[in-house]
This record gives C-alpha cells, structure tokens and sequence, in this order.
C-alpha cells in the first residue's frame, strides 16, 4: 500500500533513545491504517550473508564477502532481502523501479548459486508499528520522513547512511531541540 510516508524513509531524530532505533534509517515500504512496516538499512551485524547460506544448507558458489544487516527488532529468525528488481518470484514486492524485498528462500538460493540480483542487502528482522503508533511518533518528534532514494540504499555506505539523510534534509542533527512544543 503507498500512502505518503511509504514507500519512504524514516530517519531518527538525534534523540531517541531506544536503542533498536537510536540513529537509524528505515526503509519504510508499508504503511496503512493498520500499521506500518520497515526495515532499517544502516545497522550492519557480525554475521556474513555466507554463513547464513551455509547455515541453510545451500551450496555457495562464490563468496559474497557481504555482511548481513540489522532489519528491526521483529522477528530476527526472519530474513528480507532488499535488491534490485532484475531479480523477482511470486513473493517479490516491488517498492519502486530500483528496489524490490523478498523473503522467500528463493532470493537466498539465487544468490548462493550467482545468479541473484545485481544489489542486495540481507536484513534479519524488521520494524513494525501497530495502527496510528507511526504517526503518533512522528507527532513526538522521534522520526524526520524523507522520500525514497535508492541510491541510499544501494550506493552510500551502511554507516553513513542516517548522516547522508540529515545532509539530504538540510538539516544539522546536533541543532534540533530535544522536546516539540505547541505554539
């Protein structure tokens, strides 16, 4: 469902403090009256794509020599692979012409065998938000939104990703104020 948060990215504000999100950005792809669902695109973890195809019991044909990246705090046993769209099955969802997710094995045995998508990011995990919470957030000042870019995702480095959308936003994190208020 497209609305006019999704598909698009949520970027943490400076001050949030819950550390499954604290200087994040997430690709949100889903968001509804029911809820919203993301995937955060900047947090990489110790554990390379190969060991989890191993772990699968796939043959590898080359090392990927990749890293697999924190998707959110739901359901870590899940895996979403965010890539280009050359690459699709049945259970491929299209977020716009360069970026598409999938979850099904399928994905991870086309990359295993070397002939998956041309850019992809592994993520355990996601963020998902119940009903009205997203934009009460929003309202809270917990998160900036900011269009989709692809180029975030598959040309800028992991780690420089949330700095990249504040630039993006024109906006210095360090100046913004710590509460909203009413005027």
């Amino acid at each position: 469902m497209e609305t006019k948060l999704a598909p698009g990215f949520l970027v943490s504000s400076p001050h949030l403090r819950d550390e499954n999100f604290a200087q994040t950005v997430v690709l949100l792809f889903e968001h509804g009256e029911k809820g919203a669902v993301g995937l955060v695109v900047n947090r990489v973890l110790e554990i390379d794509v190969d060991q989890v195809v191993k772990d699968l019991e796939l043959p590898l044909a080359d090392p990927t020599g990749r890293k697999v990246q924190y998707g959110g705090p739901v359901s870590m046993e899940i895996g979403w692979v965010i890539h280009s769209p050359e690459w699709g099955d049945a259970a491929t969802r299209r977020v716009n012409d360069r970026i598409s997710i999938s979850t099904s094995r399928d994905v991870l045995e086309a990359i295993a065998a070397g002939r998956g998508p041309d850019e992809y990011i592994l993520c355990l995990g996601y963020a998902g938000w119940g009903g009205g919470q997203l934009e009460d957030e929003i309202a809270q000042g917990a998160w900036l939104t900011l269009p989709l870019d692809a180029a975030l995702v598959f040309d800028v480095p992991a780690d420089d990703r949330w700095k990249r959308c504040y630039e993006q936003l024109g906006i210095d994190p360090h100046q913004l104020a710590l509460t909203v208020g009413n005027a």
